[in-house]
C-alpha cells in the first residue's frame, strides 16, 4: 500500500470531517438496529466486529465483504435490514477515492483511510446513543 502525500491525507481528512454528520446518522442506525445489552453494559458486538474488519482491512472489499457475508447470514434480519444501506455508503466511499486520484494504488490507500475515518465516526455516534441511553436521555 503507497503512503498518502500530506496533502491527499489532507484533503480525504477534510471530506471526512464534511461528511460526519452522514456518518453520525449511520451511528445511530447501528444503534437503533443493534442496540446494546443493557443488563451486562455490553455493547453489540456486530458493531465492534464491523469496527475491527475496518480498522485492520488491508483492501477496502474486506469491509464491503464483511457486510455481505453478515446480511448473508441465516437469520440475520438487523444486518438484511441495515447492509445495503451500508454498503450503499461504503460505495460512496470507493466513488469519492476515484475522484481524488486516478492512481490506482493511491486510490487503494485513500479508501482505506475513508473507510477508516467512517468507521470512527459511526462507532462513536454508536457509542454516543449507547452513553445516552445508559443516562437515561436517548435521543
Amino acid at each position: 500500500m503507497s503512503v498518502l502525500d500530506p496533502k491527499m491525507t489532507r484533503a480525504v481528512d477534510q471530506y471526512i470531517d464534511e461528511q460526519h454528520e452522514r456518518f453520525s446518522d449511520l451511528g445511530k442506525l447501528l444503534f437503533d438496529t443493534f442496540g446494546f445489552d443493557e443488563k451486562n453494559n455490553r455493547i453489540a458486538t456486530q458493531v465492534r466486529n464491523l469496527q475491527q474488519v475496518a480498522s485492520s482491512a488491508v483492501r477496502f472489499a474486506d469491509i464491503e465483504d464483511f457486510v455481505k457475508n453478515q446480511m448473508g447470514k441465516k437469520g440475520n434480519k438487523d444486518w438484511q435490514r441495515i447492509g445495503d444501506h451500508v454498503l450503499k455508503v461504503l460505495e460512496k466511499l470507493r466513488n469519492q477515492s476515484t475522484e481524488m486520484t486516478d492512481n490506482p494504488a493511491e486510490a487503494m490507500a485513500v479508501r482505506l483511510r475513508l473507510a477508516r475515518g467512517w468507521v470512527r465516526a459511526v462507532v462513536s455516534e454508536y457509542l454516543y446513543q449507547v452513553a445516552q441511553k445508559q443516562m437515561g436521555a436517548a435521543t
